[in-house]
């Protein structure tokens, strides 16, 4: 055993360096690893480290910013580490143009579009929300689901306008329910007002490049399918409560003796018999008699509210009566086929979305078809076509379901 663990210790070796980037300043918490072990350790404030290895063991040296080093491991190290200077050369696409990262000098926020693959919303624009820094969108509950966009804050100056959407380098000021989640490939926002020297005063309110898929190369033609659908209601906690025709009456015989009027012909205007045989018994406090006074609740006119007695006293809970279960079904189909010199792609896309407002509704079709063909290495030809067709029934009775009385029949 004591043999055995003297072999042991002769086949590792301890290693001791310094880590400095190209100016020979030290680099603090660098990263140096034993490649394909666990074993590592980081750099102290003097840019040293020790680490124990095995003979003949590859170091793995990292840093952020600077570009990764695997090294034979020897006794005594001296590591010297260059800037990454990779992604600075990265390019941004800024309207008609591209620019490197490092040349950049506008506000430009990069959106990742996996969030949107998983969204039920009719507009991709409400799948972003709480995604970039500085971009409010606010929905109405409309079953067209149209988000209203804000780049720069609600209060800043001329903020009740949209932003400008650029798709493939058209611009458009209609809202995005009418294009496929699934068909959009990347999505850039411009947010300060160097995006105005683009595209002028329509830039104002900042700038959504939308840039769409295109055919991909692959041996075989490639299709793509996705389905969802969804089911919307009303919480208990976010309707407010109304009153029944008990509480409603009850209410309206309290206020009329607050105010010290007769409860029976204040009642009578709205329809109501608070002497009604073998109606709804009813009490309230008569603040002259420092007494409760009971009532009996019924039609004014033989059961009915109305004199041509066409609508009979009723219990209508109309924030019940005006909602539903909202279904919102989404279908996206897409083929696509590229090879070294043409690309071509084509998707279908519908949206169905029953509000969760009875009788509204909104339909899109969606097709798109887009193709390319490289004729040379500086020249490309092609074309992007897109036809929508939208159907929107939309209306918003919250409110007067809210003020009207529960007598009333539907």
């Amino acid at each position: 055993m004591l043999l055995c663990g003297i072999l042991v210790y002769a086949q590792e070796m301890k290693v001791s360096g310094t880590v400095t980037d190209t100016q020979g300043e030290a680099l603090i918490g660098a990263t140096i690893q034993e490649k394909g072990t666990g074993r590592g350790t980081i750099t102290d404030l003097d840019g040293n480290f020790q680490l124990s290895v095995e003979k003949g063991a590859t170091l793995v040296v990292s840093y952020i910013g600077y570009e990764t080093q695997e090294l034979a491991a020897t006794p005594t190290m001296k590591i010297t580490l260059a800037e990454e200077s990779n992604s600075l050369s990265e390019v941004v696409v800024t309207g008609y143009t591209t620019q490197r990262k490092a040349d950049l000098t506008g506000s430009v926020a990069v959106v990742s579009t996996k969030s949107l693959k998983t969204s039920s919303d009719a507009d991709p624009m409400r799948a972003l929300q709480g995604k970039v820094p500085g971009m409010t969108i606010t929905a109405s509950g409309s079953p067209s689901g149209t988000g209203t966009v804000r780049i720069r804050g609600i209060g800043s100056f001329n903020s009740s306008q949209d932003p400008l959407f650029v798709i493939d380098g058209v611009p458009t000021t209609r809202p995005l329910n009418s294009l496929n989640a699934g068909d959009i490939e990347s999505m850039q926002v411009l947010k300060d007002a160097a995006s105005a020297s683009i595209y002028g005063s329509r830039a104002s309110n900042g700038v959504i490049i939308i840039t769409t898929k295109q055919g991909k190369k692959a041996e075989k033609v490639s299709v793509d399918f996705s389905a969802s659908l969804t089911a919307q209601t009303y919480t208990s906690q976010s309707l407010m409560k109304l009153c029944n025709t008990r509480e409603y009456a009850t209410a309206m015989a309290q206020a009329a003796l607050n105010d010290g009027i007769d409860p029976v012909t204040y009642a009578a205007n709205y329809g109501l018999n608070l002497n009604a045989q073998g109606g709804m018994p009813i009490q309230a406090w008569n603040p002259a008699t420092q007494s409760y006074q009971t009532y009996s609740v019924g039609g004014r006119y033989n059961g009915y509210i109305n004199a041509k007695q066409t609508m009979a006293l009723s219990d209508t809970d109309w924030l019940d009566a005006i909602s539903q279960t909202g279904i919102s079904q989404n279908y996206d189909l897409s083929i696509s086929k590229a090879g070294d010199k043409s690309s071509s792609m084509f998707s279908l896309g519908y949206k169905n979305n029953q509000g969760i407002l009875k009788h509204t509704s909104f339909e899109n079709f969606a097709a798109r078809m887009n193709s390319s063909y490289k004729l040379n290495k500086n020249l490309t030809v092609g074309e992007n076509f897109t036809l929508t067709y939208s159907e929107q029934v939309d209306c918003a009775p919250m409110e007067n379901a809210l003020k009207m009385a529960p007598t009333v029949p539907i």
